[in-house]
């Protein structure tokens, strides 16, 4: 629980979020798990706010005020920690009267007082969604609680928007596997992508017209007398962390995606080399399997971006005539569709 003063829920969320196409809602819909669970269907419209100066972005929080009929709930959350596949991050929640922000919330809550003092006074509407949601809440094995929300709706920044199309699978009591094991139940219904970028982050791209770039390996930090179990869930959730901050990317034609892509491929299946001897055969195998999958899949992208990017204007200097009489029609890039088969080879056989 958070500060007493302001009765905040100060929590950690823990969630898995999938991008779906707009055909797949009726699918998901047919799950078994969800057919036989009540719905709670509710209109949220959600306001992001800002600083000019961003101080709440450069304090990796954001800041929001959501609105479902009468109902005002005002949301403060940490940046996602990046590792592994699961968003892990700090949330603060108050219920409060108005759809501006009531900043005196945050000043009483340990942690927030600094950020808000810096943005009295500052604050204004940066962006906005507008969703229809369908919540169930879903029991597995017995001792672990999923919150399963179907997100559709629109993200809108002055006259520009984009769809939402979501699944979010939200941990509210027992062990991570359970999120694991629904998500491989929706995936057999539809094809899901795994997404690293929020409703946030997408409504910051349509505000400022900036895109996350390709993101480079981090070394985790292992400390000297880490144990064997913990060093192998910084280093495995640090090169899926990687490889999931670089799907977006790697959909918006960036080459650099694709490249650190594999590399985060092969550094996972190299971990799982590492820690072989304390791992079953048949788990580390399966894993393997698909990163191996996934890296021919990527590879086959990548040979292809170096060919038309650095092998083929390379030989066009040094041979024009050449190759202008035997490639009359110089080779594109891959287009969407053949970037959208890598993409959904990654949500059926990756990690």
């Amino acid at each position: 629980m958070g500060h007493a003063r302001n009765k905040a829920l100060d929590l950690r969320e823990v969630e898995l979020k999938f991008q779906f196409s707009p055909g797949g809602l009726t699918k998901l819909e047919k799950n078994c798990v969800l057919a036989g669970t009540e719905a709670k269907k509710l209109h949220q419209v959600t306001t992001y706010f800002a600083t000019p100066n961003a101080v709440l972005d450069k304090g990796g929080l954001t800041l929001r005020v959501r609105k479902s009929g009468k109902l005002r709930i005002q949301t403060v959350k940490s940046r996602a920690d990046g590792r592994g596949v699961a968003t892990n991050r700090n949330e603060w929640e108050w219920r409060i009267a108005q759809n501006m922000p009531d900043v005196e919330k945050l000043k009483n809550t340990r942690g927030l007082y600094k950020v808000a003092k810096q943005i009295e006074g500052k604050l204004e509407p940066v962006f906005v969604t507008d969703i229809q949601r369908t919540v169930r809440l879903l029991r597995q094995d017995g001792n672990s609680i999923v919150e399963a929300a179907i997100d559709v709706g629109w993200i809108r920044s002055g006259i520009t928007s984009e769809p939402v199309h979501e699944l979010e699978l939200e941990l509210k009591g027992g062990g991570y596997e359970a999120l694991y094991q629904l998500a491989a139940q929706f995936q057999k219904l539809a094809p899901l992508r795994i997404s690293a970028e929020s409703k946030a982050v997408r409504g910051w791209h349509l505000r400022t017209g900036q895109t996350e770039p390709a993101r480079a390996a981090r070394l985790p930090k292992l400390r000297r007398n880490i144990s064997v179990a913990e060093g192998f869930h910084k280093i495995i959730g640090g090169t899926l962390g990687h490889l999931i901050a670089n799907i977006g990317p790697t959909l918006r034609g960036d080459p650099e995606g694709v490249h650190q892509m594999r590399i985060a491929l092969r550094r996972c299946r190299a971990a799982l080399k590492l820690f072989a001897p304390h791992l079953g055969d048949e788990p580390a195998g399966k894993f393997d399997d698909a990163l191996r999958h996934l890296g021919r899949v990527f590879g086959k992208a990548r040979d292809w971006d170096v060919f038309c990017l650095e092998t083929l204007p390379a030989a066009m200097v040094k041979l024009p005539a050449e190759l202008e009489l035997a490639i009359p029609n110089r080779p594109n890039r891959p287009n969407r569709q053949d970037r959208q088969h890598a993409d959904s080879s990654h949500g059926h056989g990756g990690p």
